[in-house]
């Protein structure tokens, strides 16, 4: 891409730059979604109580990311709040990444090249991963692990000692997203196909002691950790398992619409970053490298990879949140794949003596286009008003005005709650979280019984199952803020999902929040009449 005497300057340069794209990039979104306050308060009570728990005495494991969760914890404990230390080492945590592909791609090339940065430039341009190094989840850190994992299998092609540093990433990543353990079978089977080439070249097997410290210390940090949470929550897998991916169907023909959601979810994404004018480029880039090379070993991760994580997001819907934080590392994969089918194209089509103006050219002209397709993306993602989803999916805009209302109504009512009130609420996070309630979620992520109790009886990702009233009712609840309605004027409004609860003994109750932006300032709800509920702000 740019002369060879001037390429590794070039190409720290381009990194730098990436940077910089990337922390702007990231604080223009700038956000916590509710989800991520689920977390918070597990982090919270593991903090101030040593209990990982939504609530006191009541294990229920309703976070899929523990690693995540127990930073936040740290960050707590050092009198960080959790808002701030998740957007701080997401940002970290994406940078890393950002360095990590450049060196990764290094490798595939066998030299330092400024084609190395083209990844790390695209990566900071994206609109979803510049959205999800905000957000507040565990997102990135996944990512960073995963795009080291690799790192270390693709070095361990020429150092075999490289594989424990990807032995203990995955492990790591496992202990963040379930899906590490999908992460840690593919790169499985990649650093299998070494060790089958290696046997087959030199009728030996160089790095059998590197190897099988790998398999000791994947185990050695894995193992104990997923026993203890079995012991600790008495499941298999995570409650947010069973809520989204478990149990029968009210009616079969939702499954399909599961399975068309899914499929869905990455059309989107592949229009969204237009990725799919570039698949031509990412097949060959995953498909050209000499054998026993840390290009093909690269090219099979990514084309593996691929292979398990898109009929695995088909299968569970996709995501409800937009830009596709569920798929980020393929968001690395197909940087990096599209980069090196560029970059094969370029050395066989130009001449020696053109070459490079015509890679430079090249790379300037794939960068500049997706970065101008990622800005009217992200302009549009967080447009006021932009808040209608698309079959299921929120945009970036609803998201943030939904967790900042949400928070605000926890605020106001926190003076107001007492130790023994329990509410069930609709999102778990922002509300409860500022407003340091006790309580269930009405879609069951912190509820074990309404995961396994109950069916499932809509198609949309994370969001499947519903505790029906009479589940609900025997949690005796103090307060329904599943049933609720906010709007623009002080008349109480009638809602439509309250007559079960009216008839057994509660009032509804309208709240003034004046910071709410979306819908208005007044918000209605159902509350215990014997509670007698009392709260600046209370509408009569």
């Amino acid at each position: 891409m740019f002369p060879p005497m001037s390429s590794d300057r070039v190409r720290w340069l381009l990194l730098a730059v990436a940077a910089g794209v990337l922390v702007a990039h990231a604080l223009t979104y700038n956000f916590v979604t509710d989800d991520a306050y689920i977390s918070f308060v597990f982090s919270r009570n593991l903090a101030e109580h040593g209990e990982l728990a939504f609530n006191l005495g009541h294990p229920v494991e309703g976070y899929t990311n523990f690693l995540w969760t127990v930073l936040m914890a740290l960050g707590m404990l050092l009198g960080v709040e959790p808002e701030v230390a998740s957007r701080v080492l997401a940002l970290a945590c994406a940078l890393g990444t950002l360095y990590v592909t450049l060196r990764l791609m290094d490798r595939a090339l066998g030299r330092p090249s400024a084609w190395s940065a083209v990844p790390p430039l695209l990566l900071a341009c994206s609109s979803g991963f510049a959205c999800w190094t905000s957000g507040g989840l565990e997102t990135q850190l996944f990512t960073l692990l995963v795009v080291v994992a690799i790192d270390g299998v693709v070095d361990a092609v020429q150092r075999p000692g490289a594989i424990i540093r990807a032995a203990v990433a995955l492990a790591l990543s496992a202990m963040t997203r379930p899906e590490g353990l999908l992460v840690a079978a593919v790169l499985a089977l990649v650093h299998l196909t070494t060790i089958i080439g290696a046997l087959r070249a030199y009728r030996k097997w160089p790095g059998m002691k590197y190897d099988v410290i790998a398999v000791v210390a994947f185990l050695g940090l894995w193992a104990p950790w997923f026993y203890w949470r079995y012991r600790y929550y008495g499941h298999l897998w995570p409650n947010t398992y069973y809520v989204k991916a478990a149990g029968r169907w009210t009616d079969p023909k939702l499954s399909m619409e599961m399975y068309q959601n899914g499929v869905h979810y990455l059309w989107v994404w592949l229009q969204q970053t237009r990725l799919i004018y570039a698949l031509p480029l990412a097949a060959i880039g995953m498909l050209v490298g000499g054998s026993r090379t840390p290009r093909f070993a690269l090219a099979m991760t990514c084309l593996l990879l691929s292979a398990v994580y898109v009929p695995y997001t088909i299968s569970v819907g996709g995501d409800f949140m937009g830009l596709h934080r569920f798929i980020m590392p393929l968001f690395v994969t197909a940087a990096i794949t599209v980069t090196l089918g560029l970059e094969f194209v370029v050395g066989r089509l130009a001449s020696e003596s053109n070459r490079m103006i015509i890679a430079a050219v090249a790379g300037c002209l794939l960068v500049g286009g997706f970065a101008f397709t990622q800005y009217k993306l992200t302009r549009e993602s967080l447009r006021w008003g932009n808040f209608a989803n698309d079959r299921g999916i929120d945009t970036p805009a609803f998201l943030i005005v939904y967790t900042e209302d949400r928070g605000e109504i926890g605020k106001a009512m926190a003076p107001c709650f007492r130790a023994d009130d329990f509410s069930i609420v609709g999102g778990a996070g922002a509300q409860p979280f500022y407003g340091r309630m006790q309580g269930i979620d009405v879609f069951g992520l912190v509820s074990d019984r309404i995961a396994h109790e109950e069916p499932r009886m809509r198609a949309r990702a994370g969001h499947t199952k519903f505790g029906s009233d009479a589940l609900l009712a025997q949690y005796d609840p103090t307060f329904v803020f599943s049933c609720y309605q906010i709007h623009a004027k002080p008349d109480q409004p009638s809602l439509g999902c309250g007559g079960f609860w009216l008839a057994r003994g509660y009032e509804l109750v309208t709240m003034r929040v004046p910071a709410m932006r979306q819908q208005g300032q007044y918000y209605t709800f159902l509350a215990k009449k014997a509670r007698a509920f009392q709260c600046p702000g209370r509408v009569h």
